[in-house]
């Protein structure tokens, strides 16, 4: 029984679109053994590294204009076999820290031709073979004896300042005194009532007698 070709053709068609279903636009995606991938994305120009399928087995990026590799870029790809990076004019600042543990910590075969395009004074060197202190972008400034001097000389000055402030805020109010003045109007008019009230008590009470 024959099968037409078209059909065979289809058939291979489906199978590699199923295999590479989250194959990014820029690259293409060959099917290998037990559904492993070969991402090819050499030459395409890119200055990024798009999303790669979890399936990736080889990985070809070399050729394009990455400049720097972003961290957990290949955290995903644990089927990742074989990557070759080269050819890139790659950055070696902090951000290649994450390439040089990638590669230093993985049992992945890496092409010899990633290296250093920057800064000049890494020029040419193997990604895989920096060391930390190479890196001086990412060296922090040593901070002298001098600097925490300073810092505690400003924190005990304005503690003193503080309780300077404190101390004459209490002797100021110490020295509060509250004054309470009546206006002599109402002492006079309550001297009147106060006399007005005993005269008559006087008289009333002389009156009763004389009766």
């Amino acid at each position: 029984m024959l099968v037409c070709p078209k059909l065979i053709i289809l058939g291979l068609c489906l199978l590699t679109t199923s295999c590479g279903g989250d194959c990014p636009v820029e690259c293409k995606c060959v099917p290998l053994d037990r559904g492993a991938l070969r991402v090819d994305c050499s030459f395409r120009d890119l200055n990024s590294l798009p999303s790669f399928p979890k399936e990736t087995a080889e990985l070809l990026l070399q050729g394009n204009q990455i400049t720097t590799v972003p961290a957990g870029a290949f955290d995903n790809l644990v089927n990742l076999k074989k990557l070759n990076l080269s050819s890139n004019p790659l950055h070696c600042d902090c951000t290649i820290r994450y390439l040089m543990m990638w590669i230093s910590d993985g049992d992945v075969e890496i092409d010899d031709g990633i290296r250093c395009a920057s800064p000049l004074s890494l020029y040419g060197e193997r990604v895989s073979q920096l060391a930390g202190s190479q890196i001086a972008s990412c060296s922090r400034h040593p901070r002298l004896c001098s600097d925490f001097l300073f810092n505690d000389a400003f924190l005990h000055i304005l503690i003193i300042l503080l309780l300077f402030l404190m101390i004459c805020c209490l002797a100021a109010f110490k020295k509060i005194k509250f004054q309470i003045k009546v206006s002599d109007h109402s002492v006079d008019h309550k001297w009147y009532r106060y006399t007005r009230a005993r005269f008559l008590r006087r008289r009333s009470y002389t009156y009763w007698k004389d009766e």
